[in-house]
């Protein structure tokens, strides 16, 4: 606020306070007229008066009153003018005490001014949107890994996270790493999505079109015909049904399904006919088949190249190894801490998406059934979210599943790769996030949403004019006014030019307040938990 904008503020409080005197003055006025009317008709015995028992008793105070009054208004006429526009405001350094108290949540910042740790403590979601190379890993990931001591499902494309925190890991828990290719040197897990699946569930057919929902999808911009997706589903969670119900227990895996959707043309339509004739599942298998051979055999064929192209990462022996059994079960994590890396390298991560997209499905699932409901909720630190595409598990589990044990954790680079991903219905995460971190913002269409979130205040800004004289004798003439305009508490531009240690905390219920990133290897709360990358 400027020096001209006080004094204007000041004198304005002046002239109030005075109007406020003196109607404080005729108010006491007439009271004390009341109070001596009351005396001069009170008789023998009785009380003198209900304000004071003589004038001057009264009048003494009078000045005290009016003075209370006087300098109270301007105060009251300043707070309600602030409310033309907007009342946003960075949140206090007492209002961030909340933040701190436990010591039990999820770490989301460091207080500019205490320098005491801020945590989310609840159930609610979480979103963190911050550009490659900003923090995202040393101040968000690795910090509540090697402090949260609870079930944790992290994507890991460089694997990297499991190399720095599998020891601190250790002591909450058991440490499982989904490593196929080898980065980060530890001896790979497996899980076998197709061994939960149970001949005998009336659920079944919902599994496997579950199954098949996560392996067939399009990169945006890239989407093929809705048509082809969606026959290719239906055929391989046809195949899924028959590969659960009739196949061997040692063949019982998704390199299977590869297997029968890239044999020779005969030797696939020969498996459909006998698909045909099997009347297990009540009869869906059957109809899997009745389904893709009723087509024409040009259609037939896009259909097959359609599922053949979605499950082409099938093609590779890693992949078919971390796929051939289970180690864990993931309602374990329910029961017990435990941690479980999923690792691709990011070079790999275009092709073998659909692999990371089928254990987030599944743990979901699972999630879901299970009706055990943990101390702490299950915790997925979702880097490189946009990566996984479109995923109707997790978009439904951002609304409905917090209160099923689960809190999502999605890591985006900007607003465009949700949009992207989700279209419309973006939203639905950014509404159901109980707090989100923003920080390194270099693009205007995220900063521009910040902005509009964090809210606007009032900004005052006085003019004056002089004029001149028209008669030498007179002196100049000076007007002055104030004027009160809407401003965002941070423009877009401030978003993004915001220090690199500094990040934006949006929390439900709280005002938005600036805080500092976190620095795993540079804080001393962290100092003996890692290992060095």
């Amino acid at each position: 606020m400027t020096l001209i904008t006080r004094l204007s503020l000041l004198a304005i409080g002046i002239k109030l306070a005075v109007i406020f005197l003196f109607l404080g003055y005729l108010l006491v006025t007439v009271i004390l007229g009341i109070d001596v009317v009351i005396q001069h008709n009170a008789g023998p015995g009785e009380e003198r008066g209900w304000l004071s028992h003589s004038l001057p008793d009264l009048l003494k105070y009078q000045p005290f009153v009016m003075a209370a009054i006087g300098l109270l208004f301007p105060f009251l006429a300043r707070a309600r003018a602030s409310w033309i526009h907007g009342t946003a405001a960075w949140a206090t350094p007492r209002e961030l005490i909340r933040l701190t108290k436990t010591d039990d949540g999820l770490l989301i910042g460091r207080d500019l001014h205490s320098g005491r740790l801020l945590r989310h403590d609840g159930p609610g979601h979480l979103l963190t949107m911050a550009p490659t190379r900003t923090g995202k890993g040393v101040g968000t990931i690795i910090p509540n890994l090697l402090s949260a001591d609870r079930s944790v499902i992290c994507i890991d494309p460089k694997g990297e996270n499991a190399r720095i925190t599998a020891r601190g890991r250790l002591k909450f828990g058991p440490v499982l790493v989904l490593d196929p290719f080898g980065v980060t040197g530890f001896e790979t897990a497996a899980f076998n999505p197709l061994d939960l699946l149970d001949p005998d569930s009336l659920d079944l057919a919902e599994d496997a079109g579950t199954l098949a929902d996560a392996l067939v999808f399009d990169e945006p911009g890239m989407a093929g015909e809705a048509h082809w997706n969606e026959e290719a589903k239906a055929l391989i969670a046809g195949l899924i049904l028959m590969i659960v119900t009739t196949a061997p227990p040692d063949e019982r895996h998704l390199g299977t399904l590869r297997r029968h959707l890239t044999a020779d043309p005969q030797g696939f339509a020969d498996l459909l006919k006998d698909m045909q004739q099997m009347p297990d599942t009540g009869g869906l298998i059957a109809r899997a088949a009745n389904r893709h051979l009723g087509k024409a055999d040009r259609e037939a064929a896009g259909v097959l190249s359609a599922a053949q192209r979605h499950t082409h990462f099938l093609d590779s022996p890693r992949m078919v190894e971390v796929l051939k059994r289970s180690d864990f079960r993931f309602t374990d994590l329910k029961h017990q801490p435990t941690t479980v890396f999923c690792v691709l390298p990011p070079d790999r991560l275009l092709t073998y998406s659909r692999w990371l997209r089928l254990l987030v499905t599944q743990s979901l699932t699972d999630m879901a059934r299970d009706p055990e409901t943990p101390a702490k909720p299950v915790l997925y630190l979702l880097d490189e979210f946009a990566a996984l595409g479109h995923l109707a598990p997790v978009e439904r589990a951002m609304g409905l599943m917090a209160g099923y044990g689960v809190q999502l954790w999605p890591i985006l680079q900007d607003m465009h790769q949700l949009r992207a991903t989700y279209g419309q219905r973006a939203g639905t995460f950014l509404s159901n996030a109980s707090t989100c971190q923003v920080f390194g913002v270099n693009d205007i269409e995220t900063a521009s949403l910040i902005a509009r979130t964090i809210g606007r205040m009032d900004e005052r800004h006085v003019t004056r004019s002089w004029s001149s004289p028209n008669l030498p004798w007179k002196p100049p003439g000076i007007t002055s006014s104030e004027h009160v305009v809407a401003r965002d508490l941070m423009t877009p531009d401030e978003i993004m030019r915001l220090p690199d240690e500094a990040m934006v905390l949006l929390t439900r219920g709280q005002r938005p307040a600036l805080a500092r990133k976190i620095r795993y290897y540079a804080d001393p709360e962290f100092r003996t938990l890692f290992d060095p990358s």
